[in-house]
């Protein structure tokens, strides 16, 4: 197919923002991660909420899904075998076409699930290595790029205010038309 282009994907943002607390005096601050140090999370920066999608909560839903994943393949076969078994009598083959066709979807649903649970369980298994090669805490919940930014600017040279770091923060940036560099008090910056 000459002069076809590949489709775009949606840019994914080079950082998402959570926040954690930091020693004895519950001092709040924000932790840039990337989408591969994520991993399951707390709310998504997409939108979703999966506070409640933890590691050993997946890994039981997981474990619970293996046995229909396993069975829902069998009552196809059960079913063929009721259909070749009925096969002079129209109406008890209907029965075994039921039970094939129900085993059909049965096995897409519970296997399918099966199969992205464990793609989801490899994934944070991954993201937690990251994590803790680089000391970051599991995220419990998404902050806006407007809140992170916020916070990086009163902690400079954590990481660059730049428009790839947060490209859906509303304030403009340097070079851009209406910025105004924030003051520096005695508490930290004000906007």
């Amino acid at each position: 197919m000459a002069g076809t282009q590949p489709k775009q994907l949606p840019d994914v943002p080079k950082y998402w923002y959570g926040p954690g607390i930091e020693g004895w005096n519950n001092k709040t601050i924000i932790h840039a991660y990337t989408p591969e140090e994520w991993g399951l999370g707390g709310n998504h920066p997409s939108g979703g909420n999966y506070r409640a999608r933890t590691f050993t909560g997946l890994s039981i839903v997981t474990v619970l899904m293996t046995i229909p994943a396993i069975l829902a393949p069998l009552g196809a076969v059960f079913g063929l075998i009721a259909l070749l078994i009925s096969f002079p009598d129209p109406g008890n083959m209907g029965m075994g076409l039921i039970t094939i066709v129900g085993s059909l979807l049965c096995t897409a649903l519970f296997t399918g699930g099966w199969l992205l649970s464990i793609r989801a369980l490899r994934d944070e298994w991954r993201a937690r290595k990251l994590r803790k090669a680089k000391g970051l805490p599991k995220p419990m919940y998404a902050v806006t790029d407007d809140q992170a930014r916020r916070w990086f600017e009163e902690h400079p040279g954590t990481l660059a205010i730049t428009r790839e770091n947060f490209p859906h923060s509303t304030h403009p940036f340097p070079g851009e038309p209406g910025y105004l560099a924030p003051e520096r008090t005695d508490h930290g910056l004000r906007p």
